[in-house]
């Protein structure tokens, strides 16, 4: 093919950027398409957590070294650079609507612990992508900002992107790195044969000021009567200076159509949760909307290869993009060198995602999070947490919590099948029935966009 370069990267993102500087690192030619003006902006809402310091993830073992300022991942064996601030966080607890509690990790005893005791961290974004970006400058990686890809096509043996701007790249291979609502995807038409499940909309503030329980802990209240139920997260995020500590304070559902503004006043000044907030101040207004998809099972068109939220299902967590972005890279090396300009070039790549993506993370098991507040009642959820008497295990994995979920419910299964036959018919639903036809009402409200434009 005609001179061009060897890899275009879609997104700069955690996926993206890694990507990017490990492709060139490798002595590859490399293109960065991102559509912000700066890599480093965070438009939409992120609980920038990290997933997870408390147990495995995709078959690794993520580690948070603060004195080198690197995050590693010893069982694939790279590392990479972090110099942002973080906080550490003790439990995740979740709250009933009436204020039942089922916690995930011994707060007291986590925090006497130390760093050993964590559920996880939150580190900063911004801080994150800004220290990649710098990383890929300094090898060579071209970005181009305010670049928005409207067509990805197959040219002889490579691959050509043209942006709206009227920008047009050429090169061997891409890596989609365009995150959950990847456009790559979508004019590509990939979307078209992939289950849908719905829309999830959230709505929050950063805040300061707040009045918890425990300062170092990650909240989940359930808010009461919805039509779908509402979610809410608290979340503390780090900062890189003295002063108050700052929350991400957000509600989330799968209807599109709801006052989430309303529903969050009414959260933070009528609730039960109100007292939380009665000293609150607002710093910053922020939200995030995104459809439901499986995930690619074959993450790969045209010599583009998709990595991280672009061919997962909801969200692969930064842990997730970065590995996907590492392989991804390393792949395209090994095809380039191989001169193997197509499919049998990215099978690495290919067949890691099945182990570490498909096999490890089963997405049905993800959402079943979904199911407890979308089929129970305001008054069964309080009955079931207040069943559930155990501290669970410390971890924060989402994958995980549904299966630690059904291990405490099936505890207490006698119990239910005495005092609440019904409920226990709900119950049976969560584990014997498909997520198409559990969420056959969230998938009704969503706005599915599977088409190419």
């Amino acid at each position: 093919m005609k001179k061009g370069y060897d890899l275009i990267v879609i997104g700069a993102g955690p996926a993206g950027l890694t990507a990017a500087k490990v492709a060139a690192e490798n002595g590859l030619s490399v293109a960065v398409l991102e559509r912000k003006g700066t890599v480093h902006e965070i438009l939409r809402m992120c609980g920038m957590m990290l997933v997870t310091l408390s147990g495995n993830y995709m078959g690794e073992r993520i580690v948070y070294n603060e004195e080198q300022g690197l995050f590693c991942f010893p069982y694939h064996g790279f590392s990479l650079p972090y110099h942002g601030p973080s906080k550490d966080f003790f439990s995740w607890e979740i709250h009933s609507p009436s204020g039942e509690t089922i916690i995930f990790g011994d707060y007291t005893a986590n925090i006497q612990k130390g760093k050993a005791g964590r559920a996880s961290a939150v580190y900063d974004k911004r801080c994150f992508l800004r220290g990649l970006a710098e990383e890929c400058e300094k090898r060579g990686v071209h970005i181009f900002t305010r670049s928005n890809v409207i067509e990805v096509s197959k040219q002889g043996e490579g691959v050509w992107v043209r942006t709206a701007e009227g920008k047009t790249l050429k090169a061997v291979f891409a890596i989609a790195a365009d995150g959950r609502t990847s456009r790559t995807a979508r004019v590509m038409g990939l979307n078209k044969n992939r289950g849908f499940y719905g829309s999830v909309t959230s709505l929050g503030y950063e805040m300061t000021n707040l009045s918890l329980p425990h300062p170092y802990a990650l909240y989940q209240p359930l808010i009461q009567s919805g039509d779908p139920p509402m979610l809410a997260f608290i979340v503390p995020r780090a900062q890189d200076h003295e002063g108050d500590d700052v929350w991400l304070v957000m509600i989330t559902n799968v209807s599109p159509s709801s006052d989430h503004e309303a529903i969050f006043n009414h959260f933070t000044t009528a609730s039960r949760f109100a007292p939380w907030f009665k000293n609150a101040r607002r710093v910053k207004r922020c939200g995030v909307t995104g459809n439901i998809y499986a995930p690619l099972f074959h993450p790969y068109k045209d010599n583009v290869l998709f990595a991280g939220d672009a061919g997962w299902c909801q969200e692969a967590e930064m842990t997730g993009a970065v590995m996907c972005g590492w392989k991804a890279a390393h792949t395209v090396t090994f095809a380039m060198k191989e001169k193997l300009y197509n499919e049998e070039g990215v099978q690495p790549y290919l067949s890691w995602w099945k182990t570490y993506h498909l096999d490890k993370l089963d997405y049905n098991v993800f959402l079943k999070n979904l199911l407890m507040p979308l089929l129970c009642s305001d008054s069964e959820i309080d009955y079931l947490f207040s069943k559930v008497q155990e501290t669970l295990p410390t971890l924060l994995d989402p994958y995980e919590v549904p299966t630690h979920m059904g291990k405490a419910l099936a505890k207490i299964i006698p119990t239910i099948k005495k005092e609440k036959p019904g409920l226990l018919e709900k119950i049976e639903k969560f584990g014997s029935y498909p997520p198409h036809i559990m969420l056959k009402n969230t998938i009704r409200v969503g706005f599915n966009c599977a088409f190419t434009i």
